[in-house]
């Protein structure tokens, strides 16, 4: 990406919420179908964002959702405006003072004419409404998001979103696995349940051990990006990972575990793969922006599948049950190294569903049976 074409789109790193929302330069992309007063699809993102969640203005869905508008999330399925505005109402209603804050926009122009916007969002709020975590805490928490979204003509038309509960949770002063047992008792429709089966024979028939090396030769974005996944989740080859990292990258990973250098890095993912060692990975959609002059930022959407190896004797029982996760990260990429990432995935809802399928009784399991 040239660097005339970084600086001339939007650019939300460090930027005044007001200059954000009153962009004063010219109409950068083409936009078709999309209201004039937006000059490129980070600018849309962002105000239409700070409209309906800010502003609690949620009745604009009906003008920036389509219709018919699926929303994949790990914990259920969507595919109409009515349901993203029910949805919207009852996370405000939850969380009344909700703030969100856009780290990031990463996006796409696709072949379709179709804008991919990744959008990487912190955002805090206190608990002073029941919600599916349970009776209000009061508590106060911050939680990070990121919301895939493809836009045409003014229309968010499809969304990816996913969301660290598992750490706004335990700022809530609730347990991951209890929530997870609550979480399960919800029936998920059937449209969800097809999808979680399809993604998770998708990914399990993919080839993983395919040998992939990584040299400043033969480097592009999409050849990191696969080789970042083919030799660190899909071969577990840890060695590797000063390939990727620079030597002191700071690494976000959900349930707010955060890591700084090579070695708290490799922990945190050996950790998380026990959980599932025969783990395959599938690179779902990557996009590329430029940030400077020798740095990029890579969004990146992709999936995990295999068996469930319980790392905790409360869930014991589940062992080989389906493992299945839908995530999204940001990189920010620097003369070839990551320097900083954030991954996010909704913990909840992957226990959830592990508990679900294993069709035992939720009260033993609460237990501890």
């Amino acid at each position: 990406m040239s660097s005339t074409q970084k600086n001339t789109i939007t650019q939300v790193h460090w930027q005044p919420l007001t200059k954000l929302l009153a962009p004063s330069g010219k109409k950068q992309q083409a936009l078709v179908g999309f209201d004039d007063e937006f000059i490129d699809i980070v600018d849309y993102i962002i105000r239409i964002t700070h409209r309906i969640w800010e502003q609690k203005n949620v009745g604009l869905c009906y003008d920036y959702y389509g219709e018919v508008c699926p929303v994949f999330t790990l914990g259920g399925y969507s595919e109409c405006v009515e349901q993203v505005v029910q949805n919207t109402l009852k996370t405000i209603a939850a969380f009344p003072d909700r703030s969100l804050i856009g780290e990031n926009v990463i996006w796409k122009e696709e072949e379709d004419k179709t804008y991919y916007s990744s959008h990487l969002i912190t955002s805090i709020m206190t608990n002073t409404g029941n919600s599916d975590f349970g009776v209000a805490t009061n508590n106060t928490g911050r939680v990070t998001t990121i919301a895939d979204c493809v836009c045409f003509e003014n229309k968010i038309i499809k969304e990816w979103l996913v969301r660290d509960n598992s750490f706004l949770i335990a700022q809530l002063g609730i347990d991951l696995i209890d929530a997870a047992i609550n979480f399960a008792q919800l029936n998920p429709n059937e449209t969800f349940k097809q999808w979680y089966l399809d993604e998770f024979d998708r990914v399990r028939a993919t080839k993983h051990r395919t040998p992939l090396t990584l040299t400043s030769e033969d480097w592009t974005t999409e050849h990191f990006v696969k080789s970042w996944a083919q030799t660190l989740f899909n071969q577990k080859q840890f060695s590797t990972l000063n390939d990727f990292y620079h030597v002191a990258a700071a690494h976000q990973w959900p349930g707010g575990r955060k890591s700084t250098g090579l070695a708290q890095i490799s922990g945190t993912l050996i950790q998380w793969l026990a959980q599932c060692p025969d783990a395959k990975m599938t690179i779902d959609h990557t996009a590329v922006v430029g940030f400077d002059e020798d740095t990029i930022d890579i969004a990146i959407r992709w999936s995990v599948a295999g068996t469930y190896s319980p790392h905790l004797q409360r869930l014991a029982t589940l062992k080989g049950n389906r493992f299945f996760v839908l995530a999204c990260t940001h990189m920010r990429v620097k003369n070839k190294k990551i320097i900083k990432e954030v991954t996010v995935f909704d913990e909840i809802s992957l226990y959830a569903n592990i508990i679900r399928e294993s069709g035992m009784s939720l009260p033993q399991l609460a237990q501890g049976a």
